[in-house]
């Protein structure tokens, strides 16, 4: 019975040892369903680094535009705050010039052009354009101060030969007033030689009498000359001097020297001929020739630039007729200069956008605009 028993259970663990081990050869999985969950897998991963990718570019574009349009507005800040302290800007028409008398009959009536008198690289045309220019008062350096203290007692003289005979009067230092009047000249660059990135930047230039850190009075920035050095003397016709019968006379016996500066990149270049964002000046006239003479740059500037413009108010030769009766005159400027300032920025070449130009203006910036009333009222008349 023993025996009968022992080959039973023999027999039975065979059996049980035979279903578990075939039991295990079903858990597992044949070579075709591991390939299908290998790509099944693949596929949900590239889905989602695609997703991932996709964020990330989108996250980085808007990173972009908003540093571009933060520098734009820093820019902007920047350009009113300098314009606001200037006691004189120049119209589209003064900016470029509209002739030189041949004789004091018209000297009044025209402008040269101070584009004419400042380094030539800075209106380089058609990639180097100068688009605003004013004047406005500067410090005098430390070291012109400290002259200027070192001969207080020949300066302060009642005797006229005494202050004459000064070095700082013969070098033409305005030692009573502390400063001197600097001309600013902001414009629109866009030679790109591969050490900046985007369409175009803005740059400054700014002609005084003294560089930073002159060593005396005779070191002079050349090209400069005062522009209301005497009382005949003014902005619109700057550096000229009327010559009566003969042709004006140029006081700027140097040609300046000085190069601009760039203030920011990614500054846009709107295409010659896009009539969608021509400036307009419509506030700035009362009829199409003032409003033309207002924009700075003209229309007729070549190329003329979109990006960056403005409007400025009385800032050139206001034709003036004096009333019979009243002896006033009938259409005097302001007291005060207003000028409207434009900014376009451009994201091209900022992060997660392409160098090459676009032509659907996809990367464009929305323009920036603000207006100043300039504090400076020198020239004015009341009416």
């Amino acid at each position: 019975m023993a025996h009968f028993f022992s080959n039973h259970r023999l027999k039975w663990q065979r059996i049980v040892f035979r279903a578990t081990r075939k039991g295990r050869r079903a858990k597992g999985f044949t070579l075709l369903e591991l390939l299908v969950a290998m790509i099944i897998g693949s596929l949900i991963v590239v889905a989602l680094l695609t997703l991932v990718v996709q964020l990330t570019e989108t996250n980085q574009r808007d990173a972009a535009r908003t540093q571009v349009q933060q520098d734009m507005q820093a820019a902007m800040d920047y350009i009113a705050q300098d314009v606001r302290s200037a006691v004189f800007v120049y119209n589209g028409e003064c900016l470029q010039g509209n002739g030189i008398p041949t004789s004091g009959k018209d000297f009044a009536k025209t402008c040269p052009g101070i584009i004419k008198y400042i380094p030539g690289d800075i209106n380089a045309k058609p990639d180097k354009v100068a688009v605003l220019a004013f004047w406005r008062t500067k410090e005098l350096p430390q070291k012109i101060k400290d002259l200027c203290k070192a001969e207080a007692d020949d300066l302060g003289s009642d005797n006229p030969d005494t202050v004459t005979n000064n070095i700082m009067t013969k070098a033409k230092v305005p030692c009573l007033a502390g400063y001197s009047y600097s001309l600013v000249v902001y414009g629109v660059d866009r030679t790109n030689t591969g050490i900046w990135n985007g369409k175009a930047r803005l740059t400054r230039y700014e002609l005084s009498q003294f560089p930073s850190d002159p060593t005396n009075e005779q070191d002079q920035t050349p090209g400069f000359v005062d522009p209301l050095e005497e009382p005949e003397f003014t902005f619109q016709q700057w550096p000229l001097q009327d010559g009566g019968a003969a042709p004006p006379i140029n006081r700027q016996t140097t040609p300046p020297i000085g190069q601009a500066f760039a203030l920011v990149d990614f500054v846009d270049t709107t295409t010659p001929g896009d009539t969608a964002n021509a400036p307009k000046c419509d506030e700035f006239g009362t009829d199409d020739v003032s409003r033309d003479r207002a924009l700075s740059p003209t229309t007729n500037s070549n190329p003329p630039f979109r990006s960056f413009y403005a409007c400025v108010r009385d800032g050139g030769i206001v034709n003036q007729i004096t009333n019979p009766i009243t002896g006033k005159l009938v259409n005097p400027p302001s007291s005060n200069q207003d000028v409207l300032i434009v900014l376009k920025g451009n994201v091209s070449g900022q992060g997660g956008f392409s160098k090459t130009n676009n032509t659907d203006n996809t990367e464009r910036i929305s323009p920036l605009q603000t207006r100043v009333l300039v504090r400076g009222i020198i020239g004015k008349k009341d009416g």
